[in-house]
């Protein structure tokens, strides 16, 4: 193919960034409801396990309907698996946005999550009270041979 050809379906490209932007927030929205139980929130709160679960959700949705936006984008003649894993990716991404959106900006939280922040916020001043603590205190000196 000659590479003076190609141009971009813009109609197609908007249609596929609206499908992401919604996917995104569907799989947010549906995550939300694991993701701000408490038992939830008590055991995974601080570790990165939500953007595991977000990718492979996503995975799932792409994989299932077959939705390969590069391929869509890029008007290729079929989809790859690479880009359903590229688009799961971006889909995810765009759940953690979403998150932000609606924990930070908008303060769209549950009551577990709010309780876990609060818990953070209370417990960071005793924390930092004994790091300093920790910093002040002689370090013994190892013996010189």
């Amino acid at each position: 193919m000659d590479p003076n050809l190609f141009h971009l379906d813009w109609e197609r490209t908007f249609e596929v960034l609206g499908a992401i932007v919604v996917l995104s927030m569907l799989v947010e929205r549906a995550l939300a409801l694991v993701f701000e139980q408490e038992l939830f929130v008590k055991h995974f709160g601080g570790k990165p396990i939500k953007e595991i679960i977000a990718f492979a959700v996503s995975l799932v949705v792409c994989l299932r309907w077959r939705f390969d936006a590069l391929s869509m984008t890029i008007l290729s003649d079929r989809i790859s698996v690479i880009g359903q894993v590229l688009t799961a990716a971006i889909i995810a991404g765009g759940s953690k946005g979403s998150i932000k959106l609606f924990r930070d900006v908008l303060g769209w939280k549950s009551s577990a999550y709010a309780d876990y922040e609060a818990a953070k916020k209370a417990e960071a001043p005793a924390r930092i009270a004994q790091l300093r603590a920790q910093m002040a205190e002689p370090q013994p000196s190892k013996p010189t041979q």
